[in-house]
């Protein structure tokens, strides 16, 4: 390293060594270091490669002091444990890449006063904005809320319609997507369909999570089928990891061992019921079909592959993206909140039912000119329980 002038001693690397290296301007190498264009790629070159000589690197905090930008964005998310969300912290690695931002990975598993903590800007500045999947703060504080401490994208659920202004907030709609997975299942002959899912605990509880959602989206497909819901093939579950599926499905099968179908909270759930209808030689699909959400990459390869609900996770970290950066660059309007697609994936899971699962329940089956459109949570409010 060279030695400080005036104290004698070593300092990082700056870019005036890495000048003086390549032969070029200061100038030179801070359009290299920041990926400007018009540098000749000849000289971009030999300027990266004095860079690599002397170890020189960029101090994210005198650039974001210069231009008022680090171009580095936090993404708080509840627990990489969940298959779903490393899945999605690496699409929006990806993403953030290819914009030239950096991605710093912050996990809200510490519990509800972690989130609290991201909510509140954190105990120091910790790049530009943030993207915040809450999962236990109470939706009211969120509508308590006048504005948001930096400019913030939320995602998932868990949140009410009224958000504080300096956040937008990209999301799928649940209750779409839940209807479409139990439709599809009532499609294929199951009339005895259960959801397991529901969380039994304050934030489980609250209006938007994920598992009411789901849960509603569920319930509504049924009925407008002419199935009545019925309570005990609703299933709770201490969270969502596979061990939960695992243990609520053989609780399930125990209370209703005539049910032909699972319609699953998400992948990790739906794979741990997989493993439990095999250890009860129950077989999948022709005994029972099951479906996921989050078509995580273990899906395709569970036994047998999983039917899903597939969010468009790379349209989702590029909505959040473009919304943050244009809160970033000044923006203050009202909140946005915009939907983003997705799709049922359909795999071996949930092929049809058996001659004798069909004729069982075929007293029961609804004319297909009656199937109505998946609604969306709004229209749900008539098909309430």
């Amino acid at each position: 390293m060279p030695l400080h002038p005036s104290t004698g001693r070593k300092r990082p690397p700056a870019l005036r060594d890495v000048a003086d290296l390549a032969g070029v301007s200061i100038k030179t190498v801070s359009n290299v270091v920041n990926d400007y264009p018009h540098v000749k790629d000849s000289t971009r070159e030999k300027v990266r490669e004095a860079i690599l000589q002397v170890g020189y690197r960029p101090q994210v905090a005198a650039q974001q002091l210069r231009t008022g930008a680090s171009k580095m964005v936090t993404l708080a998310v509840p627990a990489l444990t969940f298959s779903y969300f490393s899945d999605l912290a690496q699409q929006f690695i990806d993403e953030a890449q290819l914009r030239g931002q950096t991605v710093v990975l912050h996990s809200t598993s510490g519990g509800r006063e972690a989130e609290r903590t991201v909510l509140e800007g954190f105990n120091r500045v910790v790049g530009d904005g943030v993207i915040f999947n809450p999962l236990l703060i109470e939706e009211d504080v969120f509508a308590r809320m006048e504005r948001t401490t930096q400019p913030t994208v939320f995602i998932g659920e868990h949140l009410p319609e009224k958000l504080p202004q300096g956040s937008d907030y990209v999301r799928i709609d649940n209750v779409a997507a839940a209807f479409e997975a139990t439709t599809h299942l009532l499609d294929t002959g199951r009339r005895r369909i259960a959801f397991l899912g529901a969380i039994a605990t304050r934030h489980g509880l609250q209006p938007h999570s994920s598992g009411n959602l789901r849960r509603d989206g569920y319930r509504a497909a049924l009925r407008q089928h002419g199935v009545a819901p019925e309570e005990d093939l609703v299933q709770a579950v201490a969270d969502w990891h596979r061990h939960d599926g695992f243990s609520g499905a053989a609780e399930l099968m125990a209370r209703r061992p005539d049910l032909d179908a699972i319609v699953c909270g998400n992948d990790d759930l739906a794979i741990g019921v997989l493993a439990q209808l095999r250890r009860l030689g129950r077989r999948v699909p022709e005994d029972i079909a099951v479906v996921g959400y989050d078509d995580t990459p273990d899906a395709p390869f569970a036994s047998p592959p999983l039917t899903t609900i597939s969010p468009d996770k790379h349209s989702l970290a590029a909505t959040a993206l473009d919304l943050l950066t244009e809160r970033i660059q000044g923006h203050d309007g009202p909140p946005r909140i915009l939907d983003t697609p997705y799709s049922l994936v359909i795999r071996e899971s949930t092929g049809p039912a058996t001659a004798s699962t069909a004729a069982s329940v075929a007293s029961s089956a609804p004319d297909a000119a009656s199937a109505l459109t998946a609604p969306s949570t709004s229209d749900l409010e008539e098909h309430a329980p």
